[in-house]
C-alpha cells in the first residue's frame, strides 16, 4: 500500500511540475505579446508623428524597408500543448518563441539547446509519462510479486485448486484487481488534467489516442507479469522473473539502442555543420559589391526585374542590406544537413521499435502531447517560412526603392499575421 501511495503522490508532484512548466511558458508569451504591442505603438506613433525613428539613432529611417522591418517585433511561438503537463517531453530542451530578426536561422542558440548535457537531466522535472512508463511496471511487480507465490511457498496451491477449482484463475482474479486500480488511476489523472485544461474535447483525437496507448501500454506489462507469476515456482522466483523482464525492456534494450543511435549519429554533427556555415557566413560578408549582387540575383533572378535591378549604378547599401538573404540560404543549407541526420537517427530508432516497445510510447505519448521531436521540428519550419518572409519583404521592397508609410507598415503586420492563421 505505501508502494502505491508512493507512486500517487509522485504523479500529483508530477502533474503539478508539468502544470508549472505550462503556466511559466503562458506567462511568457503573455509577455511577449505585450512587449509586440507595446513597439508596434511605439512605431506607429513615429510615423503619426512624422518621425523617421528614435531620437537618439538619427541614422535609422523607418521610411526604408530595411529599418521599418527591422522595427517590426515578429514572433514565432509554440504554444504549449493543453496535454503538456502529462508529458513535458523535450519542452525544456527546446525553445517555443522565436524573435524573427535578420539574422535568425531555425538551430539559433534560442531554439536549441544541447539535449545530451548531462546537468540538465539531474535539474529536470519529473514526468508524468516517465512514471507510468517506466515506474508503473515496477509498482504493478511490488504490488503482485507474491500473488500465488506466498501460497506456493507454504504449499497451499492444492488447496487453492480443490476450493477455487482452477489456480490460474485465482491468480487471474487477484492480479487483475492491481491492474485495475493502476488502471483507473491512471484514467483519473488524464481526464483531471484534460478537465482542468479544458481539454475534454479532444477526447476523440489526442486525449483519446493517449488513454488507449496508457491503458494498452498497462495491459501489455501486465500480460507479460501474469505469464511470469503463472509459470513461476515461488515467491523468489517470481519477483526474479518480473524484474528481469522489466528490466529488459524498460532499462537494457532502450538504453542499448539510445548509445548504438548517439554512437552512430553523434549530436557534435550538429555543431560541425554550424561552425562550417559560420566560416562561409563571416567569408560572404568580405566579397565585393559585384560578386554579393550576382548571388543574391541567382537566388532571386526575379529581382532583375525591379526598380533597382535595372539600374546600372551599383548601390552598395542595397546590396549590403541584401546579404541577409544569401546569409538564410546558407543557413537553410546547414539546417538540411542536420535535419536529415536527425531523420536518420529517427529512422533507426523506429526499426527497433519491433524489439523495444518502451521507446515507441515514450515516442508516441510524447507526440500526443506535442513534445517529441516532430511537434518542434514543424516549428522550426514555421519559423523558417517568417524568416522567408522577412526576406523576401526586404529583398523586394528594398530593390523596388519603396518608400515605407504607416500603411505599408500596418501591411507587414497584416502579411506576417496572416501566416498564423
Amino acid at each position: 500500500m505505501f508502494s502505491y501511495l508512493l507512486f500517487f503522490f509522485a504523479c500529483i508532484y508530477a502533474i503539478y511540475n508539468g502544470f508549472e512548466l505550462q503556466k511559466k511558458q503562458q506567462d511568457t508569451i503573455q509577455i511577449i505579446h505585450q512587449d509586440q504591442a507595446e513597439e508596434i505603438s511605439k512605431v506607429l506613433m513615429w510615423f503619426e508623428k512624422g518621425k523617421k525613428g528614435p531620437e537618439d539613432r538619427s541614422w535609422i529611417d523607418i521610411h526604408q524597408p530595411y529599418w521599418s522591418l527591422h522595427h517590426t517585433p515578429i514572433y514565432s511561438i509554440k504554444e504549449p500543448s493543453v496535454l503538456l503537463p502529462l508529458g513535458i517531453g523535450q519542452s525544456e530542451q527546446y525553445g517555443y518563441y522565436k524573435k524573427i530578426t535578420f539574422w535568425s536561422s531555425t538551430y539559433d542558440n534560442d531554439m536549441v539547446e544541447e539535449i545530451a548535457n548531462p546537468e540538465r537531466l539531474v535539474n529536470g522535472n519529473i514526468d508524468f509519462s516517465f512514471l507510468v512508463i517506466h515506474l508503473l511496471p515496477l509498482l504493478l511487480i511490488i504490488l503482485t510479486y507474491n500473488v500465488g507465490g506466498l501460497e506456493k511457498d507454504a504449499g497451499f496451491e492444492k488447496l487453492i485448486t480443490t476450493q477455487f477449482g482452477s489456480i490460474s484463475k485465482w491468480l487471474a482474479i487477484r492480479f487483475a484487481f492491481y491492474v485495475m486500480l493502476l488502471l483507473l488511476t491512471i484514467i483519473i489523472f488524464i481526464f483531471s488534467v484534460a478537465f482542468i485544461n479544458n481539454g475534454l474535447g479532444m477526447l476523440f483525437s489526442d486525449l483519446g489516442a493517449l488513454l488507449v496507448l496508457a491503458i494498452g501500454y498497462t495491459l501489455f506489462f501486465a500480460a507479460l507479469l501474469f505469464t511470469a507469476l503463472l509459470y513461476s515456482t515461488g515467491s523468489s522466483s517470481s519477483a526474479f522473473n518480473m524484474i528481469g523482464i522489466w528490466l529488459l525492456l524498460c532499462v537494457v534494450v532502450p538504453g542499448s539502442v539510445h548509445q548504438y543511435a548517439n554512437m552512430k549519429f553523434p549530436v557534435s554533427y550538429m555543431t560541425d555543420y554550424l561552425d562550417v556555415n559560420r566560416k562561409e557566413t563571416y567569408a560572404t560578408y568580405s566579397l565585393p559589391p559585384e560578386v554579393l549582387s550576382q548571388k543574391i540575383l541567382n537566388l532571386y533572378p526575379v529581382l532583375s526585374e525591379t526598380k533597382y535591378g535595372h539600374s546600372e549604378q551599383m548601390d552598395e547599401n542595397i546590396i549590403r542590406r541584401s546579404v541577409y538573404a544569401i546569409i538564410n540560404d546558407m543557413n537553410k543549407t546547414a539546417v538540411v544537413q542536420i535535419e536529415k541526420n536527425n531523420d536518420q537517427k529517427n529512422q533507426l530508432i523506429r526499426s527497433s521499435y519491433w524489439y523495444n516497445p518502451i521507446t515507441f510510447v515514450q515516442n508516441t505519448w510524447n507526440s500526443y502531447t506535442a513534445s517529441d521531436y516532430y511537434a518542434y521540428q514543424k516549428y522550426r519550419n514555421y519559423v523558417q517560412r517568417k524568416i522567408d518572409k522577412k526576406m523576401s519583404l526586404l529583398l523586394f521592397d528594398t530593390w523596388n526603392e519603396k518608400k515605407v508609410e504607416r500603411s505599408s507598415y500596418e501591411q507587414y503586420l497584416q502579411d506576417f499575421t496572416a501566416m498564423e492563421q
